[in-house]
């Protein structure tokens, strides 16, 4: 049954309870799809984002937070989870995809996107690697988007034999581009899943066959030629020992010249660039993953982008299972970051959003670390919930003029 809200309850709804300040009079939710249930105050409006310096904006040009949660596996029910996920703040989902297993994985994700329409989320596809399979399914060891071809050994690194050159990874992304042309409900294209720039793997800038940078302008350019727009989300390199510039360690992704030599593509003001962050007993990183330093060697591999109005930067993936104090201070100080709270770190103004985030991993994983986000009963587990709903996208302030009627079922 449909009913009609009345425009005090909505807002009250995105703007919560009156604090001694009056609440903005021109704030209000954005059109969401019918059907959307009534929690969704923190949805993205509906339509393609683009780019404007720091921030993503939305068609009218409102900043927007994609805070997202990655799911990889047990898409079964997808709209009982796509519910779900509204209901704890996320407006967006990252589901990966490979190669060696194309076009099956386009029939998986099929359903989930029709879901997320219907409820108004949004979907970014994630190239994961090649082949995949084993240590691959998590990070491809070759470092590059590829495994066959100029500056590869024809090998993934997991011992498959590789595949993919850069014709394929250009022509695939292409495929799954156009499969999804004109449907907005997937808003980004993830390009490559953390590669590597030790030695023999990905460069950046320098114009040789392992020049990350030029892979992702050839696969970036041929999306827009199919689907002019989604979103090109480029992801730094991770190097635990230094960064290009010799000044930090790069555990999250190393774009310490993405400043200096950016991804250009045809269809400018597109293009986020992404990193991933997770505590020293995920990553392995022996060095500081919390306090002053690690918000110095953030500022160095990619916060700048975002303090100097370059490029919006999304932490592509975070997690923690949360259940040691070295964990908790990661999350805080990560979290902070990200909400513009850091000491020296990002600053956000006015109608800013702070930067975007996606939370690993949707579902129940008591025997992988870092744990999903649920428990064995399907109920979110509160350690992770305390960090996550710290990065959910402020209200959006829509002009009285551009309301629409709001319905919602």
């Amino acid at each position: 049954m449909r009913t009609r809200l009345p425009l005090a309850f909505l807002l009250a709804m995105v703007l919560g309870p009156a604090s001694g300040q009056p609440a903005p009079a021109q704030c209000a939710r954005p059109p969401v799809p019918a059907g959307t249930p009534l929690f969704a105050g923190s949805l993205i409006p509906p339509g393609y984002l683009h780019t404007d310096g720091s921030q993503i904006v939305s068609a009218d040009g409102l900043p927007v937070r994609i805070a997202s949660v990655g799911w990889f596996t047990g898409f079964e029910n997808p709209a009982a989870s796509i519910a779900k996920m509204i209901r704890l703040g996320f407006n967006t989902v990252r589901i990966e995809w490979f190669n060696a297993t194309m076009p099956a994985d386009l029939i998986k994700i099929d359903p989930v996107v029709a879901a997320a329409k219907q409820y108004g989320l949004k979907v970014i596809l994630d190239h994961h690697a090649d082949e995949g399979g084993g240590a691959c399914d998590s990070q491809q060891p070759n470092g590059l988007p590829i495994d066959s071809g100029p500056g590869t050994n024809e090998t993934d690194g997991c011992g498959h034999r590789g595949s993919v050159t850069i014709g394929r990874f250009v022509q695939d992304w292409k495929t799954v581009a156009a499969h999804f042309a004109g449907n907005s409900t997937v808003i980004g294209f993830d390009l490559h899943n953390e590669p590597l720039h030790y030695d023999g793997q990905s460069t950046w800038g320098d114009g040789g066959v392992t020049d990350l940078r030029l892979m992702y302008q050839e696969a970036g350019n041929a999306i827009q030629a199919v689907n002019p727009g989604a979103l090109i989300i480029a992801e730094g390199p991770q190097h635990y020992k230094t960064n290009f510039v010799g000044t930090a360690p790069a555990p999250y992704g190393d774009l310490s010249l993405a400043g200096r030599f950016p991804v250009k593509l045809k269809i400018p003001n597109q293009i986020v660039y992404s990193v991933h962050s997770y505590p020293a007993k995920q990553s392995g990183f022996n060095g500081p993953d919390s306090g002053p330093q690690a918000i110095a060697n953030m500022n160095a591999d990619f916060g700048y982008l975002v303090m100097e109005n370059i490029a919006p930067v999304w932490i592509g993936e975070m997690g923690a299972s949360m259940e040691t104090a070295a964990e908790r201070a990661w999350a805080q100080t990560l979290v902070d970051y990200m909400n513009g709270k850091a000491p020296g770190g990002p600053r956000f103004s006015g109608n800013q959003q702070g930067m975007s985030g996606d939370w690993w991993a949707w579902g129940t994983f008591d025997r992988d670390y870092p744990y999903g986000t649920l428990n064995n009963l399907g109920l979110p587990r509160p350690e992770q919930r305390a960090i996550y709903s710290q990065l959910t996208q402020r209200p959006i302030c829509v002009p009285v003029s551009q309301r629409p009627e709001e319905r919602v079922d």
